[in-house]
């Protein structure tokens, strides 16, 4: 009887605790979004070795395979979620549903644009991933989602280093997933 009832109480304060921890979702920011020092929190980064990236396919898969190249060079590890044989679209949905289930570190869209028939689909994609607490960070995005708390940054891929801000791919991706002070919109270089 003991037993059972102890059982209970445990699984009742297990419950009661799941609403602070249900959302790693920061007030009025992106995940992954911090933009000044001020709001920087110290703490133990995520080592290259340990980060995992969902590259969500958005209709540029020339781009794609280029940024999935790019990591493997740099030895970040990268799962690509491709438009389905035989389709002209992606369901970004079950794709960001598909990348949660596995130990993704953040998400990369290549060539996003937010106009069009399914950019209601990606409105709640990537609310799905601010729900699991995961950064979004763009890849030479056609149009941006007006929500600016719906991604981490904006990344412009450049031929060379032009001038101050221009970072190599990996360093600002790892930024982002750090959540170290970072500008919204960075041009970066491929290795």
């Amino acid at each position: 009887m003991r037993r059972g009832l102890s059982m209970v109480l445990s699984v009742c304060m297990t419950l009661s605790f799941m609403p602070a921890l249900a959302s790693c979702t920061p007030k009025n920011a992106a995940v992954g979004d911090t933009t000044s020092a001020a709001r920087h929190v110290n703490h133990d980064s995520v080592d290259k070795s340990d980060i995992l990236i969902g590259v969500i396919a958005a209709g540029d898969e020339e781009l794609d395979r280029t940024v999935l190249q790019a990591f493997e060079k740099t030895g970040i590890k990268a799962v690509y979620a491709p438009i389905p044989d035989g389709s002209t679209t992606v369901d970004p949905v079950q794709s960001f549903k598909d990348m949660t289930r596995r130990p993704v570190t953040a998400f990369v869209i290549d060539s996003l644009s937010m106009q069009g028939g399914q950019a209601n689909n990606w409105v709640e994609a990537l609310q799905t991933a601010r729900d699991a607490g995961s950064p979004v960070i763009l890849v030479n995005a056609v149009n941006l989602p007006k929500d600016t708390n719906s991604y981490a940054e904006s990344l412009r891929i450049v031929p060379s280093a032009q001038g101050k801000g221009t970072v190599p791919l990996d360093q600002a991706v790892q930024t982002a997933i750090n959540d170290n002070p970072h500008p919204k919109t960075v041009s970066v270089t491929l290795p």
